[in-house]
């Protein structure tokens, strides 16, 4: 699993495709991160599927991940989620498949807990997919300590990955300590937080004047020196070289010590049922009552997103 890829959260279809036949054609990538709830899988993979046409990079030499969203947990949907994933993608098999939340919502709606499914009998469901060769290892995102010590406890094959958020402003320290403990890669989203904010921090910017490099470069170091892997989102050709180009230097003990100085703890993803978010504590409860009636009326299919750009919604009659 190549320690730098090129990540697709919020690169928009009609920019990503472009993005991603940069990135593997002229920039050297081979990790493309992907999920179902991004909306721009199909684009994504016409561009994978040009860049192996035309000799950029061999099947082979692409490391592809894609998320599994949260209505998917029943093994009939875990299959059927993934079986898109791979139409959109144009891929045969995909390798490495992520739960996109430690979540179990029921099918087709937002934030309405599925009582007869679970985490569990989600993994078992990727299991299986494991072992029919469509999948070459799965993970997960977005898990803590608790959670991946629940699934392990049943699990036959062991989570290789946890995608996480992770950033001088909230390393998550432990949880890399945890998970590298126990064989589990490490995936840092949002590495460079979020609105270039860190991007001016004076902390920042006197370690990238040190060392002659961008501030992105610094917080990317800073991740892949602790073993972390990074997927960066950049649409745009010359961030997204600089972006993997991270080799010629390295943080001394001292601009490490400095950047711890940026934790606050605050998460920058604007998730609600997220749980490292502190407005969460009264956003998830309110969001998930305000949703209850509307999952009656209005159903929500993450696998159909992004073929015209924007949310489809399909009216259905409950569950």
């Amino acid at each position: 699993m190549p320690l730098v890829g090129l990540g697709t959260w919020q690169a928009p279809v009609g920019v990503v495709g472009a993005a991603v036949a940069d990135a593997i054609s002229r920039r050297g990538y081979a990790h493309v991160d992907c999920a179902a709830a991004y909306a721009n899988e199909e684009e994504v993979g016409d561009a994978l599927r040009d860049a192996m046409a035309s000799g950029a990079i061999a099947r082979e030499s692409l490391f592809v991940t894609s998320k599994l969203w949260n209505d998917r947990r029943r093994p009939r949907d875990v299959r059927a989620g993934l079986e898109q994933t791979l139409r959109d993608l144009k891929l045969d098999y995909l390798d490495l498949y992520l739960i996109h939340w430690p979540v179990v919502w029921r099918r087709g709606t937002l934030m309405q807990r599925d009582g007869d499914a679970s985490i569990a009998e989600c993994w078992r469901a990727l299991e299986a997919l494991v072992d029919e060769g469509k999948i070459r290892s799965i993970g997960v995102s977005n898990f803590d300590e608790a959670q991946l010590e629940e699934l392990m406890r049943t699990a036959r094959i062991a989570p290789a990955v946890n995608q996480i958020e992770r950033h001088p402003k909230l390393p998550q320290d432990a949880l890399v300590r945890y998970c590298q403990e126990r064989g589990i890669v490490v995936t840092a989203y949002s590495p460079l937080a979020r609105g270039g904010a860190l991007f001016a921090d004076p902390v920042v910017s006197d370690i990238a004047e040190k060392h002659s490099v961008a501030p992105a470069q610094v917080l990317l170091r800073w991740s892949v020196q602790r073993g972390v892997v990074v997927v960066p989102k950049s649409v745009t050709p010359s961030r997204i070289e600089a972006n993997a180009d991270l080799w010629g230097f390295e943080l001394d003990a001292s601009d490490v010590e400095a950047l711890s100085t940026l934790e606050d703890g605050e998460s920058v993803v604007a998730s609600p049922w997220g749980t490292k978010q502190k407005k969460n504590v009264v956003l998830r409860p309110l969001l998930t009552a305000i949703m209850w009636p509307v999952s009656k009326i209005v159903r929500v299919d993450v696998q159909r997103m992004g073929r015209s750009g924007f949310w489809r919604w399909a009216w259905s009659e409950g569950e």
